[in-house]
């Protein structure tokens, strides 16, 4: 095994089975920033760069998967030159050519959930908990949700759990079809691996060659999704009920919409 990482915050590690491990480490809730996003996207395009690495394990140190962007920190991601940075990083994500299986072991919140999605394949916890709380927060759903929700659970599913923010545990998941997998913690990276390695064993050329022809729709619509939601985005960042979301957030208390 090697080990390549690029930063402290993402550890990355190929095995002699040709799976690599891109472990996020940014503890305890492993938000997100616009440069992680990216790392991650440089990192995947660099193992497809050569023959080594066949697929992937994306998975987070500690506690939680990836709690998605720390709004209420006051992090930067309220600009359209940031967001732009973002989802730039995201589409990067989506369009590299190696398969990823997402390891989730927590919490994939907001847009943590976005970035569980953006993998082919996910294996979770019962004690994972799933949600798309943007409206519970005052503002639209991000990194892809739009396509890729509907697309792994349906339409009236994804509608639920966008508009309710409610969260999904790990067996929930699994029958809603958020998950492809569910295994006991202690067994989860385990587990992940075994499929990203079952992968790993067929043909490579074969595996990218198929799936980028299963993939090519959904590359092109998180493109025109993300596009949208960073518009809408920006819009509702301008809004009273995004500072009340934000205040809620970090008072830990309910939100008081007023709709303005």
């Amino acid at each position: 095994m090697t080990d390549q990482a690029a930063s402290p915050e993402l550890r990355v590690e190929l095995g002699d089975d040709h799976v690599a491990t891109l472990e996020i480490n940014r503890p305890p809730a492993n938000y997100f920033s616009p440069g992680l996003i990216a790392a991650i996207a440089d990192a995947c395009e660099d193992l497809a760069a050569g023959n080594d690495c066949r697929a992937i394990v994306l998975c987070s140190a500690g506690r939680v998967f990836c709690a998605g962007a720390d709004f209420a920190a006051g992090q930067g991601m309220s600009s359209d030159d940031s967001l732009g940075t973002l989802y730039g990083g995201a589409q990067r994500l989506f369009e590299q050519p190696l398969p990823i299986v997402a390891a989730v072991q927590g919490a994939a919140i907001g847009g943590g959930l976005g970035l569980a999605m953006a993998a082919d394949f996910r294996v979770a916890a019962p004690e994972a908990r799933f949600a798309a709380n943007f409206a519970l927060i005052g503002i639209h759903q991000g990194f892809a949700l739009s396509v890729t929700l509907p697309a792994a659970i349906g339409q009236q599913a994804a509608l639920d759990l966008l508009f309710s923010g409610r969260r999904v545990n790990g067996t929930e998941a699994l029958a809603l079809g958020l998950a492809d997998l569910l295994v006991e913690g202690q067994e989860l990276r385990a587990a992940a691996h075994a499929r990203a390695a079952s992968i790993a064993a067929s043909a490579p050329l074969a595996v990218r060659s198929i799936r980028a022809t299963m993939r090519a729709p959904l590359v092109a619509q998180t493109a025109a999704a993300m596009e949208r939601e960073r518009a809408e985005q920006l819009r509702l960042m301008q809004t009273t009920d995004w500072r009340e979301g934000l205040a809620a957030v970090s008072a830990r208390r309910p939100a008081q919409f007023t709709g303005q």
